[in-house]
């Protein structure tokens, strides 16, 4: 009987943690859960903080204004996404797709943006303070008057990237490429700016580096 007592605990547990771990939800009619496809799904100014969104297809989806603080979206399919306006601070997106996404105005301090891929994007005045940026694919994103301040950008892609008038005090820039980048206007003060490629780089006060030897 008692055997019996401590396999039924143990089934009850079993059951108990099922539950807790089935993150699924709905959100404005829409199953939010890992892997879920949300392709052109309007989730405007949905409320998603927390949710586990890792792997799900966001092709287009408008997701502006949307909360998704703490969010898990590693691994994401968010190309041409609209998030203008986002709440993502402290959001997992790492090695997520983000290839023409509209972050125009987006919420990303401390965020965690590790490999992501993110050509094309556009960030005009996001905050990615404090953003964990290593690896990040940027090439050709608009980063205009974006807040960069204490973020790491070690070995990121920027080139051809728009950085006129962003913050990047304190940024880690170090093995990073900047080719052809525009840094015309923006904040350096106390960057780390060991880099790899920069050939083209216009530098905040207009001038050119010299070309790589």
């Amino acid at each position: 009987m008692a055997l019996k007592r401590i396999v039924l605990s143990l089934a009850l547990l079993t059951l108990t943690a099922c539950a807790s771990n089935d993150s699924s939800r709905i959100v404005n009619g829409y199953r939010i859960a890992p892997d879920a496809n949300l392709a052109g799904a309007n989730l405007t100014g949905a409320k998603l903080s927390g949710s586990y969104l890792s792997w799900a297809n966001l092709v287009g989806a408008n997701l502006a204004g949307a909360n998704l603080a703490r969010a898990d979206l590693s691994f994401a399919n968010l190309r041409d996404a609209n998030l203008s306006g986002a709440n993502l601070t402290l959001a997992n997106l790492r090695n997520a797709n983000l290839t023409g996404a509209n972050l125009t105005g987006a919420k990303l301090s401390r965020a965690y943006l590790s490999s992501a891929n993110m050509p094309g994007s556009i960030l005009i005045g996001a905050n990615l303070g404090g953003a964990d940026m290593i690896g990040a694919i940027l090439n050709g994103a608009n980063l205009t008057n974006a807040n960069l301040n204490n973020s790491n950008l070690t070995s990121s892609n920027l080139s051809g990237a728009n950085l006129r008038s962003a913050q990047l005090i304190a940024t880690n820039l170090f093995n990073s490429n900047l080719t052809n980048a525009d840094l015309t206007g923006a904040e350096l003060r106390a960057a780390k700016l060991d880099l790899v490629l920069y050939d083209g780089l216009t530098m905040p006060d207009g001038s050119k580096l010299p070309s790589e030897p």
